[in-house]
């Protein structure tokens, strides 16, 4: 639409000018006019840019090429566009997006230049940081598939969303479950369950997942085909925008024939022990039964009262003996049910101690106790708790062979209680301590191996647990630890 008078045209050049950089070029590239919002932007004054060359605001090199072609176009009548890095003043650098459009005389041919341009280095900026990120996120999906190839190589992979419903099963999963991926897509996790494990254990892992955390351990499941198998099991659960977890990725390993050795090895060392059991015992039974096979006949030989009466003495003494290494058989085989009561702890060690007295007197044996908490009651079976006392004294009274001192002491925590019984006696090398637990292995010539079994026994019984600790020279330690 042509203007009707020269007051539009003034009043449009004016808008122009007050809002877009501006300036006039001659045929050489000097500026012949620059509006103020150039002066702001390049920090010149228009004093300092007048009859100045325009390069004064490129940078030292590396756009030559352009400006050659720029100039080329707009010599020949045509606009140029382009974006252009700029300098200003002090020397920062900043992009701009530049017009250039060519005056024409009456020939038809430049007189003089019009440019304008719109600073773009936030729109710069910002693009550069797209395409780094577009490069790094390249890089990391080419990771991921690297990932995922070594994953799929080396692990079983699936992937389920928050129903538990299969989404994904890589090559390695239907070599395990022997079934193809195709055939269980889409399809709830629970066609592959075998429940195995407790309602408790899955209840458990799908609560550690579902609340965002990595779930792993051993899982025993099974093939399509009802083959028990075992895997070595991580589930990492993806969290979306809501902090949810609406996918989960199981990464697993088979380790089938590793549970397999474990379990043939559990099964030999069962029978070894069975065996060792078998041997201890009837050299512990054999013993007394060929005193009383001896005896025996001596009665049917022997017609005097006198030599019946202590042939009859020896036979019950050898009974009694046998029914004594029965006893403590049957409480280390099948602890009897028990009936725990509250019992003031220390007073039950003190009257221990009163009954060994006369012993502790005859060998020059000194006991100490520092029992200060004679209120304190301890949830047990006290004859129970009373034997493992007795036990542990008796032991510490048969290191001692010349004499020395038995100290006890008690430790109260929040949640616990010991009581600590430690002697001066000649200790035990590593060798025997680790062995001390074991049935019938026993290093005193009258003791049958079953007493410090049994008292573990016990201490499990009562939710506690027995510590044993040795010097050579110095002495032993026994910390029977128990609830509180």
């Amino acid at each position: 639409m042509p203007y009707s008078n020269s007051l539009e045209i003034e009043n449009i050049l004016t808008a122009v000018d007050h809002n877009l950089v501006i300036a006039f070029i001659d045929l050489n590239g000097h500026f012949e006019y620059v509006n103020d919002n150039f002066c702001r932007k390049t920090q010149f004054s228009s004093e300092e840019l007048i009859d100045q060359h325009f390069s004064m605001l490129l940078p030292d090199s590396g756009f030559e090429d352009q400006v050659s072609e720029a100039f080329k176009k707009v010599r020949s009548g045509d606009i140029w566009q382009g974006e252009v890095l700029n300098r200003k003043k002090d020397g920062t650098l900043y992009w701009v997006h530049s017009t250039i459009v060519p005056l024409l005389d009456e020939e038809g041919k430049p007189a003089r230049y019009f440019t304008y341009k719109n600073d773009i280095s936030d729109r710069i900026k910002i693009e550069k940081k797209l395409k780094a990120t577009e490069k790094q996120l390249e890089l990391s999906v080419n990771e991921l598939n690297y990932l995922k190839h070594v994953l799929n190589q080396s692990s079983i992979v699936t992937i389920i969303d928050h129903d538990r419903h299969i989404l994904y099963a890589n090559e390695q999963f239907e070599t395990l479950m022997n079934c193809r991926a195709s055939d269980i897509i889409g399809k709830s996790l629970d066609v592959l369950n075998a429940r195995c494990h407790p309602d408790c254990f899955y209840e458990e892992m799908w609560q550690t997942v579902r609340s965002g955390d990595i779930w792993s351990g051993e899982v025993q499941t099974q093939t399509i085909d009802g083959e028990a198998r075992w895997t070595n099991t991580r589930i990492f659960p993806f969290i979306d925008y809501g902090e949810n977890a609406h996918r989960y990725i199981f990464v697993s390993n088979d380790i089938t024939q590793m549970k397999n050795a474990e379990q043939l090895a559990l099964r030999s060392e069962k029978l070894s022990v069975l065996g060792e059991l078998a041997a201890g015992i009837a050299h512990e039974i054999r013993n007394p039964l060929t005193s009383l096979k001896g005896f025996t006949a001596l009665l049917e030989e022997r017609e005097t009262e006198k030599d019946k009466k202590a042939y009859i003495s020896v036979l019950k003494s050898e009974i009694d003996r046998i029914e004594y290494t029965v006893n403590e058989l049957m409480m280390l085989a099948k602890p009897q049910k028990v009936e725990m009561k509250l019992v003031k702890i220390e007073e039950l060690v003190r009257s221990i101690c009163i009954f060994l007295q006369p012993e502790l007197a005859l060998k020059n044996i000194n006991l100490s106790c520092d029992g200060n908490s004679p209120s304190a009651e301890v949830l047990c079976e006290s004859n129970q708790m009373k034997q493992v006392v007795m036990n542990v004294l008796k032991n510490a009274i048969e290191a001692m062979r010349q004499g020395g001192h038995i100290h006890i002491s008690y430790r109260y925590k929040e949640k616990e209680m010991s009581i600590v019984i430690k002697d001066d006696g000649d200790g035990m090398p590593e060798e025997i301590l680790q062995k001390i637990d074991t049935p019938f292995f026993t290093t005193k010539q009258t003791g049958n191996g079953l007493g410090i079994p049994m008292c573990h026994n016990i201490m499990k019984l009562h939710h506690g647990e027995m510590k044993i600790s040795s010097i050579v020279g110095a002495g032993t330690v026994v910390e029977l630890v128990l609830p509180y």
